[in-house]
């Protein structure tokens, strides 16, 4: 289901620790239709080049800080994969509304947030949500990375095994 969802937006974004963590393809398989945008944040550029993100397959914009002289040379190794843009933006200020307006100038109007607690969080606290897809699965996990907690009605559907709880932004 969650490749279908992706089928559906035009990008797809994660940050740092989430790409360091599960080194995510964040493509379209297991159902038909386009590869979202890939959107990584990464402040001090320490995504590995081998990294699936950064593998030139599917168009990857990464949201760096500051580019320096020490962050450009790393941008010019990525001269040679085609697909991959690098954006900057002030991390010591809201991040989701300079996210959005990356998107924006790349034309991006529909965006699925696959970050860690950090990044969700991000968008949670400004306020730049419409929904929230949370799966709950059989399994308790007893240790990991906490998801954020919505205090807000919800719907709740059954996805085979799981319960899928719907959070809406109004």
């Amino acid at each position: 289901m969650v490749h279908q969802l992706r089928s559906k937006e035009q990008a797809i974004l994660v940050g740092t620790n989430t790409v360091l963590a599960d080194n995510p393809v964040l493509n379209v398989r297991s159902w038909s239709g386009k590869h979202p945008i890939r959107v990584v944040l990464d402040n001090a550029l320490r995504i590995p080049k081998s990294a699936h993100v950064l593998d030139g397959s599917i168009q990857t914009i990464v949201i760096t800080g500051k580019i320096d002289a020490q962050k450009e040379i790393k941008i010019k190794a990525f001269e040679c994969k085609e697909n991959i843009i690098f954006e900057s933006i002030d991390f010591s200020k809201k991040l989701a509304v300079q996210i959005c307006s990356v998107l924006y100038k790349h034309q991006i109007q529909s965006l699925i947030v696959e970050g860690g607690t950090q990044t969700l969080e991000t968008f949670i606290s400004e306020n730049l949500w419409d929904e929230a897809l949370v799966f709950v699965g059989d399994h308790n996990f007893e240790s990991g990375v906490k998801a954020p907690v919505l205090k807000m009605k919800h719907r709740k559907m059954q996805v085979f095994t799981d319960v899928l709880k719907k959070y809406t932004n109004d």
